[in-house]
């Protein structure tokens, strides 16, 4: 899946998060943003799937545009915090991920398959308030995965782990997106991660352009 973002310019009140941006995605790739927290980083995320209004500029997915704030199933996204459901065991929340036509028995089967290869085996009946925060984030990422998604978008979701389990979770992710040709932009400010995770990084300053203002 290409994803192209084009002139695309975001304003929050008083603050120009980016103006004339301009990021090209090409199908499988992965690419980091590399940039400080607070930049303007997420924003960016939200923009490319819809959650944010852009002042300016176009969307294109496989050169077809899309209208903004328009969220297309093919796109998904994994925030810094994940966000699971406590009344919902794992498997519960895996399963919330999974399209509407498929039937009991594949749900079942492909919960088993993205917990094994999450490394998360057995953990269906536990409960989220169970979990640490790296098991927490690959039941999320798991949850992403039951969607079958063209391209996922990651917001520095490995933050609340420490630096090992950090860098773990990055060759993991890596992993998955690539065997299954998952496109995918990562934000985060840790250089590490980045060149962990991605194909290539590009600096925020440099994508956000110089008339950024606060």
């Amino acid at each position: 899946m290409m994803f192209e973002m084009e002139n695309a310019s975001v304003r929050l009140g008083d603050w120009q998060v980016f103006a004339g941006l301009n990021l090209r995605v090409a199908p499988g790739e992965i690419v980091s943003v590399l940039g400080p927290s607070g930049c303007g980083k997420t924003t960016l995320l939200r923009a490319m799937c819809g959650l944010e209004t852009m002042e300016a500029g176009n969307r294109r997915l496989d050169q077809t545009p899309l209208p903004d704030r328009t969220i297309h199933p093919e796109i998904t996204m994994l925030f810094q915090k994940p966000v699971l459901y406590p009344h919902l065991n794992v498997a519960q929340n895996i399963a919330l991920g999974a399209p509407t036509t498929m039937s009991k028995a594949d749900i079942a089967a492909r919960i088993t398959n993205v917990l094994t290869s999450v490394g998360l085996d057995g953990f269906e009946r536990r409960g989220t308030a169970a979990l640490s925060g790296g098991e927490a984030q690959r039941v999320a990422f798991g949850r992403a995965l039951m969607q079958e998604p063209k391209m996922i978008l990651l917001d520095e979701p490995f933050a609340s782990v420490d630096v090992q389990r950090r860098l773990a979770l990055a060759e993991m992710t890596r992993t998955h997106l690539k065997d299954r040709g998952i496109s995918a932009v990562h934000v985060t400010h840790d250089r590490q991660e980045a060149e962990v995770l991605a194909d290539r990084i590009v600096d925020w300053h440099a994508l956000a352009g110089s008339n950024q203002e606060r």
